[in-house]
């Protein structure tokens, strides 16, 4: 009887320790799991900490983006349709978003239209050769520039409006703002700007008003031959946007 009741006990100290080193290992996972979700979640809310610090100057619907972009993993392609060159303010831009939010947030595409007009980006379907590259928001230039030797500023408020709705029926975020500076003998550069303002404010879409950034002489902002910003002028311009976007460099 005492040999079947060691017996027993032997048995149920092995079944234990069986058990026992059964279980470890899926204890050990359960808790490692648990870790690396922890660990997750701590780094979840320390990048929506990180990026609240850089939307202090966006519009609501603009973080409310970059944050659906962060917690879904699919970036947000922001498409630049500008008379500046791709190698411009456009790659300054995109290069700080990239350095400030990281690779996967915004896939930045640029669309230079050149020297057009609002009339010729109208006759060469601008709305659709957007389209095509599949944006979530477009930040369009007025090509005030452009017009202002080709156009009266009524045509060109006009023409803006038209292309305005044209670029809000493809259902993306819209951006407006100005061109470059320009010296005009018919009309200020300020009053086409403020014009422009007026027809984005008519039809409800943000403006970026970065003429406010411009000194009153433009010298070493603007080539004397042919208009066109000096590299100085692009960075300037670019670091508006920057500071926009990401609320890091200091406009002086």
């Amino acid at each position: 009887m005492k040999a079947m009741v060691g017996v027993n006990v032997a048995a149920a100290v092995l079944c234990g320790a069986v058990m026992y080193a059964g279980t470890q290992p899926w204890q050990e996972q359960t808790e490692a799991q648990a870790s690396e979700m922890k660990s997750a979640v701590v780094h979840k809310e320390k990048h929506f900490s990180d990026v609240s610090a850089y939307t202090r100057n966006l519009p609501d619907f603009i973080t409310r983006q970059i944050e659906s972009a962060i917690a879904t993993k699919k970036p947000l392609t922001l498409v630049l349709a500008t008379s500046a060159k791709e190698t411009g303010w456009p790659q300054q831009l995109k290069k700080e978003l990239e350095a400030t939010y990281g690779s996967d947030v915004f896939i930045v595409k640029t669309l230079s239209y050149g020297s057009q007009t609002t009339g010729e980006l109208l006759s060469s379907h601008i709305a659709d050769q957007i389209n095509q590259l599949q944006p979530n928001i477009i930040l369009f230039e007025a090509p005030l520039k452009n017009d202002y030797q080709k156009l009266t500023l009524d045509d060109t408020l006009k023409n803006t409006d038209e292309l305005i709705h044209q670029l809000k029926d493809l259902k993306k975020t819209l951006m407006l703002q100005p061109s470059q500076p320009y010296i005009s003998q018919t009309e200020s550069y300020e009053e086409g700007v403020e014009a422009i303002r007026g027809v984005a404010e008519e039809n409800w879409v943000h403006y970026l008003n970065h003429s406010l950034i411009w000194p009153l002489h433009l010298g070493e902002y603007i080539n004397k031959n042919d208009g066109r910003l000096t590299k100085k002028g692009g960075e300037v311009w670019g670091a508006y946007l920057v500071n926009w976007f990401t609320d890091k460099e200091k406009i002086d």
